[in-house]
């Protein structure tokens, strides 16, 4: 295994718990190093810990074990699943759709694996851990003792084959739809699709707070809709009518079935397939407004001409909505930027209330679930911040 010198910046990284290793990190940012290889990080002669070399971006791999005893076998990452796997059967209904691996929180950075129902679906986020799929593949068939129905593979780094960005691994294709539930709530998913399954995982705890919220009579809009389950929980949950805003006609036909499936009538519920900021223009234009609004703002987005980053532009789409939210509404506001800290995410929601005539009332403040495990020493892993707002109390 090849050994690399690490900075003393980077030693002290390591030491406490630090995950990611950048070009910066080595003593010789030049040294060559094979993308998927193990490697042993090196102070001198002291030996510091193994390391996986994934390049992608300014990423350079994923620390592993700091026991120079714990080597990067197969019996290694059985090990890890397996504490993973067992974590999650702890602390979670097991039906319950679940992240069962969350990549570095679990102790291996640009992989996580998603459980729905009998089978388990692993998002590949680096060229460098993909490589060692084959080992990685049999270290959790073994630590899950084959108990799955099948598993499925999305790669999301850039491959040549389209047909390569999902794909059924192993076992028996899914249903599909495959039907799974959420409270009182079922989502139809398709395992196979593309990128995604249909339903974001970590926007849970939205979803439960709509299932605890008084919602009979009241209307919910709901803009960046796609895939965040917030209209279907919040018809579940009684409301009036919900008002879903969809980018294409895809997401607006996977909305309808999962109000469908739900046995709610997607023709009492509204949904329309227009830009964010057009709807917006539209609904104060006609004076609508609505008891709850939901703004899962993307991290960045381009649609047709319109670019959106929710760094430099959440303050601006927040003052545009706040006219379509009723007085004593709700406003939820969401974003999964990971290098948007909580401090700098309330600063640019407070933003949007200076010089309006309202005011708000901070009710609730959400992050991660619980199944999506993070690393204090790595801020960036704890991406979601969810904040639910009381307006005009």
């Amino acid at each position: 295994m090849q050994k690399v010198q690490i900075t003393g910046n980077s030693q002290r990284k390591v030491k406490d718990g630090y995950p990611l290793l950048v070009a910066d990190d080595l003593k010789d940012p030049a040294m060559k190093l094979t993308d998927g290889s193990f490697v042993a990080l090196m102070a001198s002669s002291q030996f510091m810990g193994y390391a996986l070399v994934a390049k992608h971006r300014r990423q350079l791999g994923w620390v592993l074990s700091r026991d120079e005893a714990e080597t990067p076998t197969q019996d290694y990452f059985r090990k890890l699943f397996k504490q993973a796997l067992v974590r999650r059967v702890r602390e979670f209904d097991p039906q319950l759709p679940q992240r069962v691996f969350n990549a570095d929180g679990d102790g291996l950075g640009g992989l996580t694996i998603d459980r729905y129902q009998d089978y388990y679906v692993f998002t590949w986020y680096a060229q460098g851990v993909y490589q060692q799929r084959e080992m990685l593949y049999a270290a959790f068939e073994a630590a899950s003792d084959h108990q799955f129905k099948g598993i499925y593979a999305k790669l999301r780094f850039n491959v040549e084959e389209a047909n390569l960005k999902s794909q059924l691994v192993t076992g028996t294709a899914a249903p599909e739809p495959l039907l799974v539930t959420e409270g009182a709530v079922t989502y139809p998913l398709h395992l196979a699709d593309d990128l995604t399954t249909g339903l974001l995982l970590d926007m849970r705890p939205i979803r439960q707070w709509l299932a605890g919220a008084e919602l009979p009579g009241k209307t919910v809009l709901n803009l960046f809709s796609q895939e965040n389950g917030i209209t279907a929980a919040a018809a579940v949950a009684g409301a009036a009518k919900t008002i879903s805003i969809e980018t294409n006609q895809k997401g607006a036909s996977a909305t309808a079935d999962q109000l469908a499936v739900n046995n709610v009538d997607p023709d009492k519920h509204e949904i329309r397939v227009i830009e964010v900021p057009n709807y917006l223009d539209y609904a104060q234009k006609h004076r609508l407004s609505y008891d709850v609004v939901a703004v899962t703002a993307p991290t960045f987005a381009r649609v047709k001409k319109q670019k959106f980053q929710v760094a430099t532009d959440l303050t601006d789409l927040l003052t545009a909505t706040l006219p379509v939210v009723r007085r004593q509404g709700h406003l939820i506001v969401a974003t999964s930027a990971a290098n948007f800290s909580m401090k700098k995410f309330k600063a640019a929601v407070s933003a949007a209330f200076v010089g309006s005539d309202r005011h708000y009332r901070l009710e609730e403040t959400y992050r991660l679930p619980a199944d999506f495990v993070t690393r204090k020493a790595y801020l960036a892993s704890n991406y979601l911040k969810v904040l639910v707002l009381s307006l005009d109390d």
